[in-house]
């Protein structure tokens, strides 16, 4: 769990800093008074990095732990270490940005409201009672700055690095949460509007296009609806097999699409029947159907077969309805099958 990997890092982070003062503050021959801060740092933190296998426990101690660094710790440093002249301000930026992350809701605003009060106490005592602070030489001071700010600054980035890295992270997986999401989205619309086979528009989106037809007024007078099959596909697939039967269709729609661009629609109804929304003048969309007769020849020619299409066309009327256009489209496809097929009938 991330926030407990940051909570360990933490504790074991503020262990090692109170060491290393500890050290430092030896070498540079500082009083034993000014270590008991970062004594009380190691042992609160010892106690809470053990606490943190104990679930029910880590909670209370871990809010403990920060009350005690805010209330303990920063006073004996505040004092001990020179009062607003020591490096308390650093550690106070550390704890705010910790509690910030590692706690929420009523006990973060609980815990920001005292460390806010507490630097707020510490300098009005500082300014009514100066003698309470410790004063150092210039050459101490500088001394513990030394140590003290290049470890404040490390931790620091160290914290700050664990949260830009989750971040990060986090970042990354939306991104590829979201791309993939987009991608079935997309997938998703594409099966919703395309016949997976001929990869043309299917029914469904044919009839959305009748009626926003039917419901706008502004449609074009020159509007055809045609309706086709392919002559005797049933005995293609039984003579020859499906796989050439799906060829052809495939095929055949390919060419389709190409002699019927947009703003044209070109849709599969199923099986071998297809549907077309030809918007234009009478003589061009006979020219177009007609097209389609043919190329649909063409590519029964090259698999020895003798491929034709029947075509049913009428045109868009003021007082249509979706079912009065298809009725008449389908109608005018019959009477081409029972005149022979291979030809086109209009329904004007």
């Amino acid at each position: 769990m991330l926030e407990d990997r940051i909570y360990r890092i933490l504790l074991i982070t503020g262990i090692a800093l109170s060491t290393l003062n500890i050290i430092g503050n030896s070498i540079i021959d500082l009083p034993f008074r000014i270590n008991i801060k970062w004594i009380t740092l190691i042992v609160v933190g010892i106690a809470a990095f053990y606490s943190i296998n104990y679930p029910l426990l880590k909670e209370k101690v871990k809010f403990l732990c920060f009350l005690l660094l805010i209330l303990v710790f920063i006073p004996l440093g505040w004092f001990d270490s020179g009062g607003s002249a020591n490096n308390t301000i650093p550690y106070g930026f550390f704890l705010l940005v910790s509690i910030t992350y590692l706690f929420d809701g009523k006990k973060r605003s609980f815990l920001v409201f005292v460390l806010i009060s507490t630097f707020t106490g510490l300098y009005i005592l500082e300014y009514i009672r100066p003698e309470l602070k410790l004063a150092y030489s210039a050459e101490s001071q500088l001394m513990d700055r030394l140590v003290q700010i290049p470890l404040t600054l490390y931790v620091t980035y160290t914290l700050i690095k664990q949260f830009a890295n989750a971040y990060n992270t986090e970042k990354y997986k939306q991104e590829k949460y979201s791309k993939e999401l987009m991608e079935a989205n997309e997938q998703l619309n594409k099966l919703a509007t395309f016949d997976s086979l001929t990869n043309v528009n299917n029914r469904r989106i044919f009839d959305e296009h009748l009626h926003n037809l039917i419901e706008d007024e502004n449609t074009l007078s020159n509007v055809f609806i045609a309706l086709l099959d392919i002559d005797h596909f049933k005995t293609i697939n039984d003579t020859h097999g499906h796989l050439i039967g799906d060829e052809l269709l495939i095929e055949f729609s390919k060419k389709a699409l190409e002699i019927i661009p947009k703003p044209h629609v070109l849709a599969r109804w199923g099986g071998d029947e297809f549907g077309i929304i030809y918007f234009g003048n009478k003589d061009t969309m006979l020219e177009t159907m007609n097209d389609l007769r043919l190329h649909i020849q063409k590519i029964g020619q090259k698999k020895n077969l003798d491929t034709t299409i029947s075509i049913g066309v009428t045109n868009l009327r003021p007082s249509d309805s979706v079912k009065d256009l298809l009725r008449r489209a389908d109608l005018a496809l019959y009477e081409t099958k029972t005149h022979g097929r291979d030809n086109i009938t209009l329904s004007l």
